[in-house]
């Protein structure tokens, strides 16, 4: 059974169902308040009376439209909630005066204000409350100065302002939850967001560690091939030479990519594993090259045909270890321009570790014509990856044509080191 039929077969919770008020369409709650509308409408039009046997009175004409217009607009109060409170406001409110508001009237007047606190805006929803409170007022004054006076004479405006409150709370409730679902977007976009630079960061330093493993590699293979197809069958001993350079360029840059593919993979349970099996030594894992290893960088590009003059001054062991592979990979990309576009030139590197960080230098004599760059102008990947590197410390890279001749590359990384004279200071190979 495979790890997805073993998940299909784990049983799941039910998903609980949500609310009531949750389940019910527009639909059905204009129904709803349909539904309402019409029997408050039948109860007070006609007083049905169910105690002691159904009993009903027939209205007069008056009666009948003030009732209708103080229930039915409750069924689209959804719609136009303003428009609905104020007709309810001012039938209740004549009812009141009259003598003839029930109970059933205050919750069709708490239905339609209800409503209006819960879609209208701040001020509209408060201003609505006022003129329903005042309409009601006046109707029981009304009332009391045609000696109409009810048995209860407050409930309409008990009515009207306790269910404006609930409205009201309940559109502070919606404001607060939409805020923080609003809240919860937009950290959902700003963690997208951040995934998707560190995805971007990510690939753009995989690209960077590749382009200059195979680029420098490839240039010295190429070389050497080429070196060997010339005089593969006039000097032999030359050929065994260049075949054996285009061997050791290749297995270096397997070893480094192997590195590179490692550290990809670290993240796997267990880390990753070496040929030897769980816990032996992966060769991929060896450490990353820095300044310290120029001369073994100097003797593959020697290899290929170009002389390189190497000069180290300060002490390499005191520099971090990402910026001493900085270093290596600068030097490394500004050689192999040199043996890709200026073959058969000499190079000098030279390298300062100081205080103030790490300057380096190189140079190359231009004895043949140099490539203009890249097939569409500009300076191509190779200097903007060295000058992407230099920016994550904070350094420079300049780089251009000499004024009597050939190419130059020097960059700055302000890394604080202490500075050994004595170190592995004055080193020249």
């Amino acid at each position: 059974m495979t790890g997805s039929d073993r998940l299909a077969a784990v049983p799941h919770p039910p998903v609980p169902r949500p609310p009531l008020a949750d389940r019910i369409t527009p639909r059905q709650l204009l129904a709803v308040d349909a539904a309402a509308a019409v029997a408050a409408m039948l109860v007070i039009t006609f007083g049905l009376r169910v105690v002691n046997g159904p009993r009903f009175v027939m209205p007069t004409a008056s009666v009948a439209a003030v009732t209708a217009a103080a229930t039915l607009p409750v069924a689209v109060r959804r719609l136009w909630p303003l428009p609905v409170l104020a007709v309810v406001t001012v039938a209740v409110a004549a009812l009141t005066a009259v003598g003839r508001a029930p109970l059933t009237s205050d919750l069709m007047l708490g239905m339609a204000i209800y409503m209006a606190a819960v879609r209208l805006p701040r001020t509209a929803a408060v201003v609505s409350l006022v003129a329903a409170e005042a309409a009601i007022v006046a109707g029981l004054l009304t009332a009391a100065a045609t000696a109409h006076t009810q048995n209860v004479m407050l409930h309409s405006m008990l009515a009207a302002a306790a269910m404006w409150f609930v409205g009201y709370g309940v559109r502070e409730r919606r404001r607060y939850r939409a805020g923080l679902a609003e809240q919860a977007a937009q950290r959902q976009r700003a963690e997208a967001e951040h995934a998707r630079h560190a995805r971007q960061e990510e690939r753009l330093r995989i690209a960077r560690e590749l382009h200059d493993v195979l680029a420098h590699t490839l240039s010295v293979v190429t070389v050497q091939a080429g070196v060997g197809r010339r005089v593969g069958a006039a000097r032999p001993a030359e050929t065994m030479r260049a075949l054996r350079a285009v061997e050791e360029a290749s297995r270096g840059a397997l070893d480094e990519l192997r590195r590179l593919l490692c550290l990809l993979r670290s993240d796997e349970p267990g880390g990753p594993r070496g040929p030897g099996g769980p816990g032996g030594a992966a060769p991929g894992l060896a450490p990353a090259p820095g300044l310290g290893d120029l001369d073994s960088l100097a003797a593959m590009v020697r290899d290929a045909g170009t002389p390189v003059l190497v000069d180290v001054t300060g002490d390499v062991t005191a520099l971090p270890p990402a910026a001493s592979l900085t270093a290596y990979r600068i030097v490394q990309e500004a050689l192999t321009n040199i043996v890709r576009h200026a073959p058969g030139a000499e190079a000098t590197v030279r390298a300062g570790i100081g205080p103030a960080g790490v300057r380096i230098e190189v140079t190359d004599t231009g004895r043949t014509p140099r490539a203009a760059g890249p097939p569409g102008g500009g300076e191509g990947h190779g200097i903007a990856g060295m000058r992407e590197r230099a920016a994550i410390f904070g350094g420079t890279v300049a780089a251009g044509v000499l004024p009597g001749g050939g190419f130059r590359v020097a960059a700055f990384l302000p890394v604080a080191v202490p500075y050994v004279p004595g170190g592995a200071a004055g080193r020249v190979a």
